[in-house]
């Protein structure tokens, strides 16, 4: 099947479009596809993003944390879990569905903070700055039609001290798992997007996508371009993902 990336003026509608689709099957999709890894990748960014607040040091002031582009939810209730009750979490995705999905979880899921999603553009955050202790994305930054402005945003609306994190996909490397990989991300997903989502073009759009994200070197200098510090960056799963974070 023929494939042609959204251009940046049509990227926008085509990603919205696409989440408002598959939001009801996309949490059994995110397992099948990553073998069930993505849960611990996320709890690998949660154990950082909670442990290095920007009021780390003094536990009894309430602290708040910001999962942009937050889907279905799945990371933010992570958190939510790891906190007291006097904490709060804010989900923010520019998808209805998938905020729909988010809020139905809440309602049945235990955790310990209280939590508050908003629909809006990660690009242009409806908050004040300095409103929250650390902020996180996950697979999320290379579906933004400017990754630059994105970053700026979150590091804008972080507390002096607090951190940055960006969760998403990598380069691998080697010469047997890297061809590996390929195979796998170009040929397998979107079969599985086709069976579990009738939806191969939303997963073809996935592996696609990666010809245009920036590899996770050139993302450690877009942390640096937006005025980062402390930036790190821990390649996961053999290169496929990568984990960076940077201080404010």
């Amino acid at each position: 099947m023929s494939f042609t990336l959204p251009t940046n003026e049509e990227k926008y509608q085509y990603v919205h479009s696409q989440f408002e689709r598959i939001a009801r099957g996309y949490d059994l999709t995110n397992d099948a596809i990553s073998f069930g890894m993505h849960r611990l990748w996320k709890a690998k960014a949660v154990k950082i993003l909670l442990n290095s607040g920007a009021d780390q040091g003094n536990s009894q002031e309430p602290r708040h944390f910001l999962d942009v582009c937050c889907g279905t939810g799945d990371l933010a209730l992570r958190i939510a879990s790891s906190l007291d009750k006097s904490d709060k979490v804010t989900g923010l995705d520019f998808s209805n569905q998938m905020l729909e999905v988010a809020r139905a979880r809440t309602a049945t899921a235990s955790f310990g903070a209280s939590l508050d999603w908003i629909e809006g553009d990660a690009q242009n955050l409806p908050f004040e700055d300095d409103s929250f202790d650390g902020a996180i994305i996950s697979f999320g930054l290379r579906n933004l039609t400017n990754i630059n402005l994105g970053l700026a945003e979150m590091r804008r609306v972080v507390k002096p001290g607090g951190l940055v994190i960006n969760l998403d996909l990598g380069r691998p490397r080697g010469p047997v798992f890297a061809p590996l990989f390929s195979f796998f991300f170009n040929s397998v997903v979107p079969f599985i997007g086709s069976i579990l989502q009738q939806d191969r073009k939303a997963y073809t759009y996935l592996p696609q996508s990666m010809s245009t994200y920036p590899e996770p070197e050139q993302i450690t200098e877009r942390f640096e371009l937006v005025g980062l510090t402390d930036i790190r960056h821990l390649p996961l799963a053999g290169g496929s993902v990568a984990l960076h974070h940077g201080r404010v």
